[in-house]
């Protein structure tokens, strides 16, 4: 059997129309040894995007080999049940926040819910931006907790990218690999990334009625985190000068800036405002869809570390 690549639709729970902005709801979820696992973003602390998927020789029978299986909240049930990917022996996952990331904070800041009657071990890796990895070694399968304080450089560093290669010691059966359910924030920060398209009229920087009120919505949502460190970061295509979308880029995080502030009058916010222009696209400026995503305003909320206490 030929091990194949598997490339991922891009999903996020903040889409270009922006209907409801993320639900901020803390929730207790059980380990894969029964144990309580607290994580304060409740459910968008999980992965929610297949960046790719190399499968492991032996593989898995096909039930057990589909990735997105190891998205959003874990739904383990049984072994024969598919609801898990089986790496296949030396398969390896890579798998994106794109509502959320995760930083370093005191004790463990993610877990794996590696199931299954086998508890296989696995290396994980860790990434900013799905290039550069950071290997945290050998995780033992099946206690997965995870703290990336060994790799982290510089104090808030936020990670998008987790890799996940199966160590090939358990090659046998119908799902041979590590087989993982899903994988969590412990210590989650909040992504929202906001279409320019949503909010502006083209080339401008005043808000458009309808986007005062998505912006109204996340304040009332970010207001749960009681105190963070907020970080607005605007965004443009490739079309026009480089001083001239730097200026437009900062003249947008601006505007929704200005805009959050007036709603986020209870509690204690630290404001940061970036202007990136053209420099960071996460989609090709060859193409109108692709200009489309890189008009942006991307919104990062890093809590104080009491929002990790359980409440």
């Amino acid at each position: 059997m030929k091990a194949f690549l598997y490339c991922g639709i891009f999903f996020s729970i903040i889409s270009s129309v922006f209907s409801q902005p993320p639900i901020i709801e803390a929730k207790l979820y059980n380990s894969t040894r029964g144990e309580a696992i607290y994580l304060p973003l409740g459910r968008i602390s999980f992965a929610d995007k297949v960046v790719s998927f190399s499968i492991g020789i032996p593989q898995a029978k096909e039930e057990f080999s589909n990735p997105e299986e190891a998205l959003g909240e874990p739904n383990y049930t049984h072994y024969k049940v598919p609801r898990y990917v089986s790496l296949g022996c030396k398969g390896k996952l890579v798998l994106e926040f794109t509502d959320n990331g995760f930083i370093d904070m005191d004790g463990p800041d993610l877990y794996v819910w590696e199931v299954g009657p086998s508890e296989e071990d696995f290396l994980f890796e860790i990434s900013i931006d799905g290039k550069e990895w950071r290997s945290l070694g050998v995780i033992n399968g099946g206690k997965s907790y995870i703290d990336i304080a060994p790799v982290v450089k510089r104090k808030r560093e936020v990670f998008y990218f987790v890799r996940i290669t199966d160590i090939e010691r358990i090659c046998t059966g119908n799902s041979p690999g590590a087989d993982i359910d899903a994988v969590g924030t412990i210590s989650g920060v909040i992504k929202i990334e906001l279409q320019a398209d949503v909010l502006f009229d083209s080339a401008q920087y005043f808000l458009k009625p309808e986007a005062k009120v998505i912006i109204e919505n996340l304040a009332n949502q970010i207001l749960k985190v009681g105190m963070a460190e907020i970080q607005l970061e605007g965004h443009t295509d490739s079309d026009g000068s480089e001083p001239y979308n730097i200026n437009l880029s900062q003249q947008r995080a601006n505007s929704v800036l200005k805009k959050l502030k007036e709603h986020l009058k209870v509690g204690k916010f630290l404001y940061i405002t970036i202007a990136s222009g053209e420099s960071k696209p996460i989609a090709t400026n060859k193409t109108e869809a692709g200009k489309q995503r890189n008009r942006r305003v991307e919104i990062i909320v890093l809590p104080h570390k009491d929002f990790y206490k359980k409440k």
